[in-house]
Formats: C-alpha cells, sequence, structure tokens
C-alpha cells in the first residue's frame, strides 16, 4: 500500500509540469510585471520593482496551506475528474485575459466555474473524451463550495500579510489636476495541491473513502496548481491600511460560505447559496473598500509638515533603514523638510551620516539612521512626488 501511494506522488508531482496552467500563470505573471515596470519607467525613469515581484511574499503560505489542502482534499476523499480541471483551467484563462489579477480571486473563478457545471446541460459536454465526460457526468459538487470558502481564507491571509512596501507606486493627478500618488497591491499566487484523480493504483481503504467520488474506479493523485490573486489601486489611504481592511471583509466572507458550504453537504440548496454569496461577497469586499477610499483627499501629496514616502525600492539604502511606504518624513538631519529640493539639501549637510525623523501612520514619531559611503547620498532609493501640476512632471525618485 505504501509502495503504491508512493508511485502515485511521483507521478502526481510530474502531472504538474503537464498541467498549461502552470506555464500560463508564468507568462502572465511576466507579462503583468513587464507592463507594470514598463509605466514604472515612464513615471520614475527606472524600474522599481524587479520581474515577478507579483508573486514576493506568496509562497510561504501558499505552500503551507497547499499542504493542508492536500491532506483536506486526499483525507476526504474528493475526486476531481480530468473535466472539471480543464473547465476550471479555461475559466481562469479567460478571465486573465485581461490582466487584473483580482479577477483570478477563487470567489469569480471557482464560483463561475460551480455555475457553468450545475446549470450546463451535461449533454453539451458530449464531445468529450468519454472517460472525462462520464467523469463529470457523476462528480458531486457538493466539494465546490468548500473550497471556494478555503481558497478565500487563504487569499484573506495574503491580503492581511501584505508589506507596505510591497506595493507598487504609480503617478496619477487629482481631480484638481494636481499630480498626487496612488498604489497599486497586486500579489499572484500559485498554490500548489494534491487532488484525487480517476484512474491510477490507489484502491479505497475505508467503507466512507473517497468522500465525493466516481464509483467504481481506482484513483491516482495530480499536484494542481491552485491560482488566486487579488489587485487593489488606493490613493486616499496607505497600502497596507486598504489590503488589511479588505483582508478583514475576505476573512468575514470565506467562513461564511464555509459554514454555509458545510450545511450543504446536507441541504444542496445552502451550497449554492455559498457560491453566490462568495461571487457576490468578492465583488462588494472590493467596492467597499474603493468607496472608502474615494470618499478621501489623496494621500501621497505635498504637505506643509513632511513628505510622505511613496515608494521604497526594494533592498536600498532605504529598506535597510526601514523606511515605509506611507510614513511621513519631517527633519534630516534635524533640518525640517516640505519638498524633494529641502530634502536634497538636508542630505548634502552630513554626507558620513544620515539621520531622518520619521512620522509614522499612528502619528507617532521615531528616529531612523544610517552611515552613508561615497555616492550612498545619491543612492538613498525613496519615491516622492514632485512639486509640479503636469504629466511629464510626475514624480521622481531620491538618487
Amino acid at each position: 500500500m505504501i509502495e503504491l501511494w508512493l508511485l502515485e506522488l511521483a507521478k502526481g508531482i510530474g502531472r504538474l509540469f503537464l498541467h498549461p496552467l502552470l506555464y500560463w500563470v508564468i507568462g502572465l505573471t511576466l507579462f503583468a510585471s513587464i507592463l507594470r515596470i514598463k509605466k514604472e519607467r515612464a513615471n520614475f525613469g527606472m524600474k522599481i520593482f524587479h520581474v515577478f515581484s507579483e508573486w514576493r511574499g506568496t509562497w510561504v503560505v501558499s505552500l503551507l496551506f497547499g499542504c493542508l489542502l492536500s491532506l483536506l482534499m486526499v483525507g476526504a476523499g474528493v475526486v476531481m475528474p480530468y473535466g472539471l480541471v480543464l473547465l476550471w483551467t479555461i475559466v481562469i484563462v479567460l478571465l486573465s485575459i485581461t490582466a487584473r489579477l483580482t479577477w483570478l480571486s477563487a470567489g469569480y473563478t471557482l464560483s463561475a466555474t460551480f455555475f457553468i457545471m450545475t446549470f450546463m446541460p451535461i449533454e453539451r459536454w458530449s464531445f468529450l473524451p468519454a472517460d472525462w465526460y462520464n467523469g463529470l457526468a457523476q462528480t458531486s459538487m457538493g466539494f465546490l463550495p468548500i473550497m471556494i470558502g478555503l481558497l478565500l481564507f487563504v487569499e484573506a491571509i495574503l491580503l492581511k500579510r501584505h508589506y507596505a512596501n510591497e506595493s507598487f507606486p504609480q503617478y496619477t493627478s487629482s481631480g484638481r489636476g494636481k499630480v498626487v500618488g496612488q498604489h497599486m497591491a497586486r500579489k499572484l499566487a500559485i498554490m500548489p495541491a494534491f487532488v484525487l484523480i480517476p484512474g491510477g493504483a490507489i484502491e479505497s481503504f475505508a467503507p466512507w473513502w473517497p468522500l465525493f467520488s466516481i464509483h467504481d474506479q481506482s484513483f491516482g493523485l495530480m499536484l494542481v496548481p491552485f491560482v488566486f490573486g487579488y489587485e487593489l489601486v488606493v490613493k486616499g489611504m496607505p497600502p497596507q491600511q486598504a489590503t488589511n481592511q479588505l483582508g478583514n471583509y475576505v476573512l468575514l466572507l470565506a467562513i461564511s460560505v464555509i459554514g454555509l458550504s458545510i450545511g450543504g453537504l446536507y441541504m444542496p440548496i445552502l451550497s449554492v447559496s455559498a457560491v453566490v454569496l462568495a461571487l457576490i461577497g468578492r465583488m462588494g469586499s472590493s467596492f467597499a473598500v474603493k468607496w472608502q477610499d474615494s470618499g478621501r483627499n489623496p494621500y501621497f501629496t505635498l504637505k506643509p509638515d513632511g513628505i510622505p514616502v511613496l515608494g521604497v525600492i526594494p533592498y536600498s539604502t532605504a529598506d535597510k533603514m526601514g523606511l515605509l511606504v506611507g510614513e511621513q518624513i519631517e527633519q534630516v538631519n534635524n533640518i525640517p523638510v516640505t519638498n524633494e529640493e529641502e530634502f536634497h539639501q538636508a542630505m548634502q549637510t552630513n554626507r558620513a551620516f544620515c539621520k531622518i525623523t520619521v512620522r509614522d501612520q499612528n502619528g507617532e514619531i521615531r528616529f531612523t539612521q544610517s552611515a552613508m559611503y561615497e555616492d550612498d547620498y545619491y543612492e538613498l532609493g525613496l519615491v516622492f512626488v514632485k512639486d509640479r501640476h503636469n504629466h511629464q512632471q510626475g514624480m521622481n525618485i531620491v538618487q
């Protein structure tokens, strides 16, 4: 028995590299990164974040919850036929054509898959190979709402873990035509998890296993790249505050969907209700945060008592000093600063040492300092909003 499981485990890992979705997501991330870098060069004159920064900070959470989801799916005996995996892949590809990663949330992709499977007559899938068609016809859909809730839970964790300096600064204009900054918080996560598929050498080992199955078949393992993401643009509040608020909404949504889904195992109508809630709730969560943001004045704009930090270049001196997006620099080397030019002048008063007075997002003052080496003050790594009012004179990197 152990040898059979190990064999299927090895085959399952190999099947990951045969899954077209893996390569589509890699290409999608590369495409999104190129567009983002192009905009960074237009705004700032150089690249701020490297390619594939959309993956940054997602792998630990993805691998951890991928292992947990694998144990849950395989332990409960949830079988995903090839036809269902294919349909979900097609839905992801179609929704990702917009290049907006927020549409890759499980609240959209798996909900759409559920409704297609539920309301489209099974005869429409007769063009599929016989094994795939029979698998779809015999598949219980009760596990999909539960999976939607679990993936929404992981998405909420990623949102609440979103680091202030991980979002991407951009140039924009206020309603009065003034140059202001905004931030795009965007992540794309790949969570590999094992699922049972029809065929293979694994036989049932308990009367109740598998719980959701295709009857009278053996089973194999496949490592599936579960894909989800989010994208949120804000200019009225710091990006970390916005992602944390959205994370709270999505977390509440995930718990509600999971609760309804479990009830759906006994009352099927609750499964449909759970998916409807996931779809509408995910849309409503994003709308609620955007509505809160739109009701505020621009956060990243010039102020009379300091300079808000619009961006911090990864691994730069400023990053090592612990400066965060959304904080406000009030003094440099004990000299008050209110714009970029004053910042430069204050930096040059001491080329061997730099002390910065910062007001954090809680309104508290803190100090950060660093020894400066040759040319360091040219490469501090901060992004500010410039005191200009036209499109060509937006933002600049402190160098």
